[in-house]
């Protein structure tokens, strides 16, 4: 799984934003507003990967238990997919 190549992530000041690009902007209105962890997922999405990869990833960078990775992995996934920016 990666996130669509049309989104790009940017640094606004302190904050972390998903914009679309190209056709992309035409069908999402808005922007996601992402955390320093939620960089850190949406940037290591770029690549096509696996939960689990992406979980290890995430046990590995930051202080956190392997069970509250994987749901915060799930969790932040599904979102990108509510909202058709995985592809």
């Amino acid at each position: 799984m990666k996130v669509k190549s049309e989104y790009v992530l940017k640094t606004v000041g302190d904050q972390f934003i998903v914009v679309p690009i190209g056709q992309e902007a035409v069908k999402f209105h808005g922007m996601l507003t992402l955390n320093e962890t939620g960089k850190f997922l949406f940037e290591n999405l770029k690549e096509e990967i696996s939960l689990e990869d992406l979980t290890k990833k995430l046990v590995d960078e930051y202080d956190v238990s392997a069970e509250v990775a994987a749901a915060d992995v799930l969790k932040f996934v599904n979102i990108l997919k509510e909202r058709n920016i995985m592809e």
